[in-house]
């Protein structure tokens, strides 16, 4: 799936392709899923020493990657592994593959059965949350594309907090994590807001600087977690949304409150209002004489 064949790669730092290369140690034993047509494992192979075997589905790529790397698999990663693999890397990498991966937590955990007992696995993933999609997301549009964040061969969307999620509920911890940097021009997120009657805050504006939101790819190496306990599964996602919904609601009680003693205060102030004015009126005056003999008649008989 991942076919770093352009060379201007290589050599550009801001690319996953130079980011993934320099976690890779040299002389280690590598596992490329998804390799394609071998072009990253031969680079390993020529500049790193490495060992490269290589998983790829497609017959046509298959067939070139075979004359670049030692041996090509075809298996699906998120099944049983073959046997004679088990333990046997030191490095498995998913550039560009897990979110093509129907179930990403199960290809983890049999990933975890073919890496050595200090193996790591390298990963590169689109940023669901960068701020060309959020923007687009604004305009109401979701337009799945050939390629990029939006390929429309994507079964799954991440944001940083998903990568870590899926990744310590197949038992592992992410150790290392960079990204591939591709943020909007200031001047530009301003006009797109604009046009849908949105004003750019200086606050808005530093928070999409940040990775968060310009990150176009993560990149990151994860580690075997030595712990039993799986502390991100998905069931664990929900107090989030609880947590944010009993935020809401305070804040709608807040609002209820002060909107309620609003509205007691204008209503007692409207009544004030209408009492002075009848007090100053005519007919108000002329029947004082009246109300305090009925007053009068309201009081308590006194016991003599």
């Amino acid at each position: 799936m991942s076919n770093y064949s352009d060379s201007k790669f290589h050599h550009d730092p801001n690319t996953p392709w130079f980011k993934t290369f320099m976690l890779i140690p040299p002389k280690s034993s590598v596992l490329d899923i998804g390799c394609s047509s071998g072009n990253f494992g031969k680079e390993l192979i020529d500049n790193k020493k490495c060992i490269v075997d290589g998983v790829e589905p497609y017959e046509k790529d298959a067939k070139l990657a075979k004359q670049k790397l030692r041996q090509v698999f075809d298996f699906n990663i998120e099944n049983e592994a073959p046997s004679k693999l088990l333990g046997r890397y030191d490095i498995i990498n998913y550039g560009d593959v897990i979110e093509h991966l129907i179930n990403p937590v199960e290809a983890l955990k049999n990933t975890k059965k073919l890496l050595k007992k200090d193996g790591k696995v390298i990963f590169s993933i689109p940023n669901m949350a960068h701020i060309s999609v959020r923007l687009m997301l604004l305009k109401g549009n979701f337009e799945y594309g050939e390629a990029g964040l939006l390929d429309k061969t994507h079964l799954h969307y991440y944001d940083i907090d998903e990568i870590i999620r899926i990744f310590n509920e197949a038992g592992f911890v992410i150790e290392k994590l960079d990204w591939v940097s591709r943020d909007l021009p200031v001047e530009i997120i301003k006009i797109e807001l604009e046009k849908m009657g949105l004003i750019s805050t200086d606050k808005f504006l530093d928070e999409m600087k940040k990775p968060v939101a310009s990150a176009y790819q993560y990149i990151g190496q994860a580690g075997q977690s030595n712990s039993h306990n799986n502390p991100e599964k998905l069931t664990k996602v929900s107090p989030r949304i609880d947590l944010f919904e009993k935020r809401l609601l305070e804040i709608r009680k807040s609002y209820e409150e002060e909107f309620n003693n609003k509205t007691v205060q204008a209503t007692q102030s409207e009544i004030e209002k209408v009492k002075k004015y009848y007090e100053n009126s005519t007919s108000w005056k002329a029947t004082s004489p009246l109300r305090r003999l009925t007053n009068l008649f309201k009081r308590p008989l006194r016991k003599k």
